[in-house]
């Protein structure tokens, strides 16, 4: 099937006996309802701006990357899985320093900037 033809049409016959094959429709795949807050305008980058708490705008700046895939930190699914993620990257940077990548000051400072994002959702839920 070529990238031109339509979707919704019915394939040649598979066998001996004739037989047809459908094209699936992935549209019509059973999603389940997202919850949590959805921001729909683009915020500037996280940055020393006006006084702002620097891991308040970053928290902001990771909901909304997570918004633009329709996804957000009030979900308890996403932030189940962002901690995970979250945790996997603490374990990396940890064989990073094992492997001589890093040394180990650079692996503190980097795990820091970690742990902070770690506290992104409460911050959301907070602003929500």
């Amino acid at each position: 099937m070529s990238a031109a033809e339509p979707a919704d049409h019915v394939l040649p016959a598979l066998g001996d006996r004739g037989e047809t094959a459908a094209v699936i429709d992935l549209t019509t795949r059973n999603r389940r309802p997202r919850k949590g807050r959805r921001v729909s305008t683009p915020q500037p980058a996280p940055g020393p701006a006006g006084g702002a708490d620097p891991q308040a705008q970053l928290a902001e700046h990771i909901e909304i990357t997570f918004n633009h895939h329709r996804l957000s930190l009030t979900d308890e699914v996403v932030r189940t899985a962002y901690a995970v993620t979250l945790q996997i990257v603490r374990d990396v940077l940890r064989g990073a320093e094992a492997e001589g990548v890093v040394d180990a000051r650079a692996r503190e400072e980097l795990d820091e900037l970690v742990k902070g994002m770690m506290g992104a959702p409460a911050l959301i839920e907070q602003s929500g």
